[in-house]
This record gives C-alpha cells, structure tokens and sequence, in this order.
C-alpha cells in the first residue's frame, strides 16, 4: 500500500485511494455475470458499502478523487500500484499474466524494446503511450509483424475506448497501418505482413485511452491496463523463383517425334452387294 499523503487532511491519502479502488475492482469482478440492471443497483450498493467499510462519505470520496485528478501524476502512481496488485492477485488465483518466450522459434523473435506492462487514463499525458523500432539486420524482405497485448478495463462509468496503432515504414518510405479498437477485455493481435517484400526500415505506434466527446471529466475512475505486451517479428519463407530457361515439368520438346502427330491409319471397306471397295479413314 502506498504511505504517501495528500497536500490536505480533508484528502485521502494515496495508500487509501488505493486500498478503495481495489475493493472497488474485486467488487465488480464479483458483478461481470450479472445483468445490466441487477449490476447498477450492485454497483450502488456495493460502492455505498465500501465507503463505509473506510468510514468516508461521499463528499469526502468526490473531493479526494477531484483532487487526484487535478493531480494526475500521483493519480497514475496509485494506479500502477493497484495493476501490481491486481496482477499479483491473479498469479496467486493460478492464474496465467504472461506469454511463453520459449514458443518462439527461430524464425520469430520478441522485438519489443519497451515496458511490457502499463497503466493508461483518460487524462493527459497518462492516456498516450507511444513506441518506436528501427530496423537492423534482423529485419528481412517478407517479415510479418504481430503485435500482441492484453486490454483489462477498471471502469466506473462511461464507454471504453482505448485505440492501439501499428505503423510500418517501408523500404520505399510508404507507411502502412494497423488499428484496432478495443471496448472490453481482451487479448489482441495487430498484424502486418510484407507481401510485397518492400522491406521494414521502421515500426512504430502508440496505445491512446480515449474520452468520448460527449463525457465530461467527473469522479468516476477511466483505467485501462495494458499488459504482456509483445511485438513478435517472423521470417517468412522465400518461394524459389523459377529460371527462365527451365519448362515445365509435363511440357514436350516439339522437336521431339513422337510430340508430332502421325496422320491416322487408313482401312478398306466392302461395300455389301458386291459394291467396289473404297478407303475410309478408321474413327
């Protein structure tokens, strides 16, 4: 739990914003099954008893929360704890927080150069997360690019709308590429592959945590996890070109006799009642 305290006795320290808003998390983990309208009145009520559970009140947890907003690097901190902490909650449940580096083979390899693991939020700049790769001699005529990642949301209220890009810059500085949005937890893959084998000279990208227009800043908390972060590069393999001298497996030598036709045998026929015998070409 962080110790860190606010700049006011009326504000919630850091380490208690954190200890409520993981409470908050395990409540609504505790709702995903439930229909919309059984999951307001839980989230209501659920929320209503945490605050107890800290003996707040509301006031209290609204003006705390303004505070962390106007100061959104302490906000941040608070977050990144509480992703830790999440993390740490589901390795203890059994659960799998990471991807297998011994499945690459060595065709592919992991080139991410960044943090694997991050926290996103609505405000500015928490909600921008930018990367950048040049190419050296790993990179090949032909390569496929995957960008891998998991999307967890800790969502009060409002929409979901975190933004991934993949742009590659190719041999002949064209640039193509890669979006998806994603609304929902979830493993994602963006992919690129260089059919046309330009070549890769860069790769870069960002991951953007996006308001809606319509959405004003309030008190509810907007966090976006992005976790197991890889860009899996792999070779594909080179179809052999064919020489231009070579022919085709079952193509014939036209100078070759027996690719010539020979004219068809010819037969006699009789003709019943003692006609006279003429040739016929036999069918």
């Amino acid at each position: 739990m962080a110790s860190c305290s606010s700049d006011s006795s009326d504000i919630l320290s850091m380490g208690e914003m954190e200890d409520i808003l993981y409470d908050i998390h395990l409540s609504q983990n505790l709702m995903f099954d439930e229909s919309s309208d059984k999951r307001v009145y839980s989230e209501i009520t659920n929320h209503e008893a945490i605050l107890r559970k800290y003996d707040i009140t509301q006031a209290e947890w609204d003006s705390s929360y303004n505070y962390y907003c106007r100061h959104a690097d302490k906000l941040h901190k608070i977050y990144t704890n509480l992703s830790e902490r999440i993390r740490s909650e589901v390795i203890d449940l059994g659960g799998d927080v990471s991807l297998d580096e011994a499945s690459l083979s060595g065709d592919t390899a992991n080139i991410w150069n960044s943090e694997r693991n991050f926290i996103l939020m609505q405000q500015a700049p928490y909600n921008l997360n930018q990367f950048a790769i040049n190419a050296d001699s790993t990179f090949k005529a032909g390569d496929i690019l995957n960008l891998q990642f998991d999307a967890k949301f800790i969502f009060q209220e409002g929409s979901r709308n975190l933004v991934a890009v993949l742009a590659v810059t190719l041999g002949n500085d064209s640039v193509v590429s890669v979006t998806r949005r994603v609304n929902y937890d979830n493993k994602e893959v963006l992919m690129f592959n260089d059919s046309k084998r330009l070549g890769i000279k860069a790769v870069k990208g960002y991951f953007v945590l996006l308001r809606s227009n319509n959405e004003q800043v309030s008190t509810a908390f907007h966090l976006a996890s992005i976790e197991n972060v890889r860009l899996i590069l792999a070779h594909s393999k080179e179809i052999p070109q064919q020489p231009t001298d070579s022919k085709p497996i079952n193509e014939k030598d036209s100078l070759k006799t027996d690719s010539v036709l020979s004219p068809e045998p010819e037969r006699l026929l009789v003709r019943p009642e003692g006609r006279p015998l003429r040739r016929v070409v036999a069918p």
